[in-house]
């Protein structure tokens, strides 16, 4: 499939955003990996962290990832807190052997798999109904190891959430990533809103993937130099809370505006 950019999503991404995101060394962002793991019970994960910090950020993670001295455990469980997965999924993850999808990390960082390849491989084993490998560690989640694992190299894959996924959708026009959504209402004083939850479907793969990572590489090369399609990753995903920024604001209007109309 050929990738075209909706011109006027473009425009507004471009008008939302005066200078790509920076990776700041001394950021304190994410979850704390040594206080994340040490509430973990038992040991059947057979996970052997050796020096997990009390906080980190993406700039680190990448560091930790090239330096070949850092454990594999290390930085996969560093790499999950960042990213602030549940305590739940976390839980349901290493109460089994992680060995599998261990292997497959492995794999990664060694440059022994393509980032389509990488996403099959993990997407397998999410996929296995008896042994549930990867219960509680979906396509958001080990998109997250992909990314930091892989070498800085072309090719290399990136963080595929839920925002993410949502504005590739919208820049492209078409649905690149395939999205499970579920549409609740709530009532608020006097007025009834519609909200729309997302998640990244478990049915997208590899070359769902890698079409999501084309669209990035092509966005990036649409912004300019200054910017690799790691940070318009980034800038895709952007801030929401009680004060969204502009593009996460654009994202949930286009997307309820794309819904029938509720009377």
């Amino acid at each position: 499939m050929t990738l075209n950019l909706v011109e006027k999503h473009v425009l507004v991404f471009a008008k939302a955003y005066s200078s790509p995101p920076t990776f700041d060394t001394d950021a304190e962002e994410g979850g704390s990996p040594a206080q994340w793991f040490a509430e973990v019970k038992g040991s059947e994960h057979g996970l052997s962290c050796k020096d997990l910090a009390r906080t980190t950020n993406r700039a680190q993670l990448l560091a930790m990832s090239a330096d070949k001295k850092t454990c594999i455990d290390d930085l996969c469980v560093s790499v999950l807190a960042w990213g602030g997965m549940h305590r739940a999924n976390r839980d349901r993850l290493f109460q089994r052997s992680a060995a599998r999808w261990l292997a497959v990390a492995k794999r990664i960082r060694a440059g022994g798999l393509s980032r389509r390849a990488a996403f099959d491989e993990f997407a397998s084993l999410r996929a296995e109904k008896k042994e549930k490998a990867m219960l509680g560690l979906g396509p958001a989640y080990f998109t997250k190891l992909i990314y930091f694992l892989m070498p800085e190299t072309p090719g290399k894959g990136y963080i595929l959430d839920q925002w993410a996924g949502l504005s590739m959708n919208l820049i492209a026009g078409v649905n690149v990533v395939k999205m499970d959504e579920t549409v609740t209402w709530k009532a608020d004083g006097k007025t009834v809103e519609r909200r729309v939850n997302s998640r990244v479907s478990d049915v997208n793969t590899g070359e769902d993937y890698d079409r999501f990572c084309r669209g990035l590489e092509l966005l990036s090369a649409r912004m300019g130099g200054a910017w690799t399609p790691g940070q318009v990753e980034r800038a895709l995903m952007s801030e929401g809370g009680r004060s969204p920024q502009t593009w996460r604001s654009h994202v949930v209007a286009e997307r309820l505006r794309a819904l029938p109309p509720s009377s």
